[in-house]
């Protein structure tokens, strides 16, 4: 009910044009949107989580939506400096992928090229040397794809479950904490995925051939990397630890491979995992010489945003297109919202 009610006020708002008046006002020439994605469809990945994924036509029209309103798209690094000095131009934004998964490769780089936008990807390491999915992405799209059956894995999942929406939240989570008590390695957790995709009748080997929810390969990285697209830290493991050296560790190991394939030459930033950002964690990275820090809190950024909290909007397939116009005015900063960190599930 409250949706519907904004998604009739920004339809009224762009009517009587408030919303025109708006993005061309001083106001949001101060504020810079900063926008979060993290997958394009490489097939049906929008159907199951879209809050996070989309589908290549619908990121097009989101890139030819920036163009129609006249926004700059800044480089992440060029942005938060304009940003803070109020040089900022009349409509602004940054374009930033979380974890890098290989749908960057091949469904949103060529997009971004074709419009000659530049971007920034928060790239976690582990899983892209290893070239296999993470584990808990790869359970939930497993659980998802074969919805409405059961799943009968007593020892690790509990008594058969019905695959409705509620049963695989459930068995999604007994699964993961299954794999967290058993201290699983990375290795040994792929091998748990391929046995549930055995027991729920998916070919695993097949999806992984597709390289369905796989990080960048090093490769692929090292590529993009030449080309210009921006690579900054996410961590190591896609982890976050509220004790000082494991923090420094994942943070380090992850800095260090970045700039092993050929990025890094320039400042440093950060995206906290999951969006959990605990306030040790920014003085943490302070020390470390991190220019900035994103959130997942939804907003845009001021100068008065600590560079260590920077908030975004997430975009996905849940956004109405009028809903994402009104970010890109200004418009939906001004209506009422939940705040707060929100934590991605990648």
């Amino acid at each position: 009910m409250l949706r519907r009610f904004k998604l009739g006020l920004l339809r009224l708002a762009s009517s009587t044009g408030i919303t025109a008046l708006l993005r061309d006002s001083e106001w949001r020439r101060r504020r810079l949107l900063i926008l979060a994605y993290h997958g394009i469809s490489l097939e049906d990945e929008h159907r199951w989580l879209p809050s996070l994924y989309m589908s290549q036509e619908v990121f097009r029209r989101r890139m030819q939506t920036l163009r129609d309103n006249g926004v700059e798209v800044l480089p992440l690094d060029e942005g938060v400096d304009r940003l803070y000095a109020g040089t900022l131009p009349p409509k602004s934004a940054v374009l930033t992928f979380d974890d890098g998964f290989h749908d960057f490769y091949r469904m949103a780089y060529p997009v971004l090229r074709e419009f000659g936008y530049p971007a920034t990807v928060y790239q976690a390491t582990l899983y892209s040397e290893l070239e296999r999915p993470p584990f808990g992405p790869m359970c939930s799209y497993l659980l998802w794809k074969r919805r409405g059956g059961k799943l009968d894995w007593p020892e690790v999942a509990g008594p058969q479950v019905d695959l409705d929406e509620r049963g695989r939240t459930g068995a999604w989570k007994r699964i993961l904490r299954h794999a967290d008590a058993a201290a699983m390695s990375p290795i040994e957790r792929d091998g748990l995925l391929a046995e549930l995709a055995e027991r729920l009748g998916i070919d695993y080997q097949a999806l992984c051939a597709r390289r369905l929810l796989h990080l960048m390969t090093p490769g692929e990285i090292r590529e993009l990397a030449a080309a210009g697209i921006d690579f900054q830290l996410h961590t190591h493991p896609h982890l976050v630890s509220r004790e000082r050296e494991s923090f420094r560790n994942y943070v380090l190991m992850n800095q260090r491979r970045i700039q092993a394939l050929g990025n890094g030459k320039g400042r440093w930033h950060f995206c906290y995992p999951s969006g959990i950002c605990h306030p040790e964690l920014a003085a943490w990275l302070r020390e470390m010489n991190i220019h900035s820090a994103v959130t997942c809190e939804t907003a845009l950024a001021t100068a008065r945003s600590d560079r260590m909290f920077l908030p975004r909007v997430l975009d996905g397939s849940h956004l109405a297109e009028c809903e994402f116009v009104s970010w890109v005015s200004g418009t939906a900063a001004l209506l009422p919202r939940r705040h707060g960190s929100q934590r991605s599930e990648c």
